[in-house]
């Protein structure tokens, strides 16, 4: 089973993690470690996981900066790789993002990986979903849990938007369609996810609206 993936292509994805953890419960950290230790030694994930062992802290390296986010308080981890350009602003970014949430069910736990790349000139945003069993100690690939996936267009304010800027959103395709997807942003506090469009330049800032996805317990639903 796959994940729902946005924009619809995507990398191939580790189906089953397992998760091994000293105490009663595994930290963001056990989680970021099950899944980043599946790729390959220099891939991104395995850098992140690298500079999730160091928690916390920002550095700068060869042309750019790296940024580190580790709270195992609010189960969040976050690595994020700026590149400069010569005149040293930043050219592009890479982000890898892991939270988790706590099912009602009591023994299930919900893990979301979210990796952000703006090197096409957008924030290109793959969110990916497994769902951990505490009786077996496994975290699996699951479909996004939504009861309905964001489409480009509910990042349009319709009541402000003219028709010219609805019809260019509703029918672009292909690769013209990526600037306008959401890109999504995993909450550090809070339970919610949020997303905006990708190139939030693609269309005025005045008809735009973010979007958020409300957490139900066991998976979430689209904010009207």
């Amino acid at each position: 089973m796959l994940a729902i993936i946005l924009p619809a292509i995507c990398f191939a994805q580790p189906e089953v993690c397992k998760v091994s953890f000293t105490g009663k419960q595994p930290t963001i950290k056990d989680f970021a470690r099950a899944y980043c230790s599946q790729f390959e030694a220099d891939s991104f994930e395995r850098n992140a996981l690298a500079a999730f062992s160091k928690g916390t802290y920002q550095a700068r390296v060869m042309g750019g900066c790296n940024n580190c986010v580790v709270d195992s308080k609010n189960g969040y981890v976050r690595f994020t790789v700026f590149k400069f350009g010569k005149d040293a602003t930043i050219e592009n970014q890479e982000t890898l993002e892991m939270c988790y949430w706590n099912c009602d069910n009591k023994n299930e736990k919900l893990v979301a990986i979210n990796h952000i790349d703006s090197s096409m000139g957008f924030d290109d945003s793959i969110l990916t979903f497994y769902r951990y069993n505490a009786k077996t100690k496994k975290m699996k690939l699951i479909e996004a849990p939504f009861d309905r996936e964001p489409k480009a267009i509910d990042l349009v304010d319709q009541d402000k938007a003219d028709k010219a800027t609805i019809d260019l959103v509703l029918n672009s395709r292909n690769e013209d369609a990526n600037k306008f997807q959401p890109s999504f942003r995993l909450p550090r506090e809070g339970k919610d996810i949020t997303y905006r469009m990708a190139d939030p330049t693609a269309i005025p800032e005045a008809f735009q609206r973010e979007g958020k996805l409300v957490w139900d317990g066991n998976g979430f639903y689209l904010e009207n």
